[in-house]
């Protein structure tokens, strides 16, 4: 292919989270395509990529007056593709389109979104029934796991023929072997509740009453005041000599250098993409055994464990560290072969490059 597909990206935000994170290191995997990204907030205030986006071209706009600007900015730079990402970008690209009919539509699909507590249910329908319009008029959607894609048929009702999966990926790096250290587990997230910061807790109160030794490690971003939470549940469970809580690390491997085990006991993921992360750097992790984690977590010494049970996670947890590492080595490697074989980043731009050529070809 002499001639590189025009393609630009819109986003809501640039703040740090797992979409806008992946597209970051997508666009330099790109060998067809020219990528330009549009935002409605760069996110200066807060954490983010805007330093992880060196090369590509980044235009913003304020959200009041984005619409326009979008519209005028996609007429005059001649864009053979859009791909917008999260439904508000969506439906904006979705109705300049059915305006502008001189581009094609991807839509990406990064988690199975609903109302949020206290959200006007008005609104949410309003968007939601907008949202679906144009998921079916768009020329494809990509869905980041099988359980978004059945979410997608089931309860939007678009063609499966419409949906292609393409995981998220991850670079994968030489690294060093890494050894056991201090029976060092980690957990990295959103401080939100259904991220299983409790779970995570609990387990460790457990393994405390067990009598073994361990420190755990815990990292993320507070945006909505859940760290309180997290530190009366520490306090609770008493379990405050064995913790130690990081601010959000704009370089993850930083933290994963300090852990040897990563417990994630989220009640649900659109994708997870922490996890794959903790993989690709050489680190054993037990998680819950819900969907999408156990479509890349490779399934070993019962490290996919009911999240509800977490005397039963505390048990196997002391199992492993009580075995010399034989186990968690095991488990380091074959999750690690798993994710090299299958969930590489040049691998997922590869897919969503030959996505975007079929949908030109429409």
């Amino acid at each position: 292919m002499q001639n590189k597909i025009k393609v630009l990206h819109v986003v809501p935000t640039l703040k740090r989270d797992g979409a806008e994170v992946q597209l970051s290191k997508i666009f330099k995997q790109f060998k067809y395509v020219e990528v330009e990204l549009f935002t409605f907030d760069i996110y200066e205030e807060g954490d983010s990529i805007i330093d992880s986006l060196e090369g590509t071209k980044v235009t913003s706009a304020r959200r009041f007056l984005g619409i326009f600007y979008l519209y005028k900015f996609i007429k005059k730079n001649d864009f053979k593709l859009v791909h917008s990402h999260l439904p508000k970008s969506d439906i904006l690209v979705g109705i300049i389109n059915k305006l502008n009919r001189r581009f094609s539509h991807i839509v990406s699909v990064h988690a199975q979104y609903g109302t949020r507590e206290g959200e006007n249910k008005f609104k949410y329908n309003l968007t939601n029934f907008l949202w679906k319009y144009i998921l079916n008029r768009s020329e494809g959607v990509i869905a980041i796991s099988e359980k978004i894609k059945s979410w997608l048929i089931l309860n939007k009702g678009i063609d499966n023929k419409k949906i292609e999966v393409i995981h998220y990926g991850v670079e994968i790096k030489k690294r060093n072997k890494k050894n056991m250290m201090d029976n060092s587990i980690g957990m990295a997230a959103r401080m939100l509740p259904w991220k299983g910061w409790d779970k995570v807790i609990q387990t460790a109160h457990f393994l405390k009453k067990e009598g073994v030794k361990f420190n755990l490690k815990l990292a993320g971003s507070d945006d909505e005041g859940y760290l309180k939470n997290i530190q009366n549940l520490i306090k609770e469970y008493d379990i405050e000599d064995n913790v130690e809580i990081y601010d959000h690390f704009s370089n993850i491997d930083e933290f994963f250098e300090k852990i040897d085990l990563f417990l994630f006991l989220s009640e649900s993921e659109g994708f997870g993409l922490v996890v794959l992360e903790a993989i690709e750097n050489n680190v054993a992790v037990v998680c819950s055994n819900i969907s999408p984690l156990n479509e890349f977590v490779e399934d070993v010494s019962n490290c996919l464990v009911d999240r509800n049970n977490p005397r039963v996670i505390a048990s196997l947890l002391e199992k492993y560290f009580r075995d010399n590492q034989k186990e968690l080595n095991t488990i380091k490697k074959l999750q690690k072969d798993k994710i090299v074989k299958n969930f590489s980043i040049d691998k997922t731009a590869n897919k969503i490059e030959k996505f975007y050529i079929n949908a030109i070809n429409v």
